[in-house]
């Protein structure tokens, strides 16, 4: 037998090359996780309960200690992303989707970081105590004498992009990104089984 007629011999090693590490796969859908807790529980405080009301009060504690859980998160996503970097795409795709794939997972970053941020800017801006599960968080340097109209100005600025800009773009995004995943499963260039460990390979 020559060496062109041997039998094709699947290696392990260069699956879990093309798997994400186990790091990246616990971050990920821990993160996943508390984004969709952080924009139901945003939505209910703001939405379903009297404004200044105890109850309101203390579910807004729970969702900025989560905020700043996830934004310490996704800082060690982003460092063990390039202490690990993530798997190749699959091979075949056509280069727009390769661009597209890596245009929304750049914007997803800048997203999940730009969330929390501008939620520790927010309360920065209001000069009281940032809870952090039972402990006060420090405030964004730089900010502590800032008053006056223009600081209200500016407060109500940030809080109109973090609760009715970002959410959406952020909600658009994961749109996207869920889309390309199932889509992807079904066109013969699986990805799902690179973030899901329970999944065989199929690339």
């Amino acid at each position: 037998m020559n060496r062109t007629d041997a039998p094709l011999v699947e290696d392990p090693k260069g699956q879990e090359r093309r798997r994400y590490s186990g790091v990246a796969v616990a971050l990920h859908w821990t993160i996943a996780l508390l984004i969709f807790v952080q924009i139901g529980l945003g939505w209910y405080f703001n939405e379903a309960l009297p404004d200044h009301s105890p109850a309101q009060d203390s579910l807004q504690d729970i969702h900025v200690s989560l905020g700043l859980t996830t934004l310490v998160l996704i800082l060690i996503r982003v460092i063990s992303r390039f202490v690990i970097p993530a798997p190749e795409l699959p091979r075949g795709l056509p280069q727009w989707e390769n661009w597209l794939a890596h245009a929304v997972h750049i914007l997803l970053y800048l997203l999940m970081l730009a969330l929390p941020l501008s939620g520790w800017l927010m309360l920065t801006l209001r000069h009281a105590p940032i809870p952090f599960w039972g402990i006060n968080w420090p405030a964004l340097p730089g900010l502590g004498a800032y008053s006056g109209p223009a600081h209200r100005a500016l407060s109500g600025a940030v809080k109109h992009v973090h609760v009715f800009i970002l959410i959406w773009i952020a909600l658009g995004l994961i749109g996207l990104h869920l889309a390309g995943a199932i889509k992807h499963q079904f066109d013969d260039h699986p990805v799902l089984w690179r973030m899901i460990p329970f999944l065989p390979s199929r690339d």
